[in-house]
């Protein structure tokens, strides 16, 4: 959203304004700050302005450039002359993740990600969680310099264009599966499922099996298994293993059966590795 394009000021706006409630004030800026906090963790070490970081929360530069004084004051961003850039805090931040509500669920799977990574010989390995329409990715492991995925520890990635957001609905909750599909499906390639009963379909097919198959529908040249961790008969997490797509064509299609069998048989040993709740 550009300066441009924002609602322009009107008498309207200001009597909307002053008779906001101070809490409801507070929120705003609450949302404007986490909004920018996100904006911020998404420049993988970039530097960047302020235009652009108003321009890509939509609020004034002004606005922009009193927030970034202010996570400046408090660690979260550093500025070389008229740019900003990440700030130690975020190391403190990610630190503090491990003892988030995903933080043993993560230390958990360790072993089991690490030894299907060398079982597999994939591209990578994952695990993600469910965030909304979205997959969060929690780990992943894989090669130095190896082949570039669209996926990073903390990102997130439309639920139904991965392996691991159909493993993960395909034992979730009607109301969940409903939330996810009940707008348009996000296509990330030409490949990506578009038809919802196509999409609930390959859902029925992976609760069948124990593990979803995604060609292609999120990167280009690579294929995706994936298996969910099981928790009182619900899903709370996926594992999945990426694969050439070149090789899946030279080792025949069984070769996504053993794949699939990997991926359940390590999301099996991290469920059993779960404390009891």
């Amino acid at each position: 959203m550009s300066i441009d394009a924002m609602e322009p000021l009107t008498l309207e706006r200001l009597d909307r304004s002053a008779g906001r409630a101070p809490e409801e004030t507070a929120q705003s800026s609450a949302s404007k700050t986490l909004a920018m906090l996100e904006a911020i963790s998404k420049a993988r070490g970039n530097s960047f302005g302020v235009t652009e970081v108003a321009a890509h929360i939509g609020v004034p530069k002004s606005t922009a450039h009193r927030l970034l004084k202010t996570l400046e004051k408090h660690g979260f961003v550093g500025r070389s002359g008229s740019r900003y850039r990440v700030g130690g805090s975020f190391f403190e931040l990610s630190e503090a993740a491990r003892w988030s509500e995903y933080g043993e669920l993560r230390d958990v799977a360790s072993r089991p990600l690490n030894q299907l990574f060398e079982r597999s010989d994939a591209i990578a390995v994952h695990l993600a969680t469910l965030s909304g329409r979205d997959v969060l990715y929690l780990d992943k492991v894989t090669r130095p310099a190896g082949t570039r995925l669209p996926s990073r520890v903390g990102g997130r990635f439309p639920a139904t264009c991965t392996a691991l957001g159909k493993a993960i609905l395909a034992y979730s909750p009607r109301s969940t599966v409903i939330d996810v599909i009940g707008q348009p499906l996000t296509r990330a390639t030409p490949y990506s499922v578009a038809l919802r009963k196509q999409f609930v379909d390959q859902l029925a097919r992976a609760h069948e099996t124990g593990y979803a198959i995604e060609r292609e529908e999120a990167c280009h040249g690579t294929i995706c298994v994936a298996a969910s961790v099981i928790r009182d008969g619900e899903a709370i997490a996926a594992v999945s293993l990426s694969v050439s797509t070149a090789v899946v064509v030279r080792s025949d299609e069984g070769s996504l059966d053993a794949y699939g069998r990997l991926a359940v048989k390590a999301a099996a040993q991290i469920t059993r590795l779960l404390p009891v709740a």
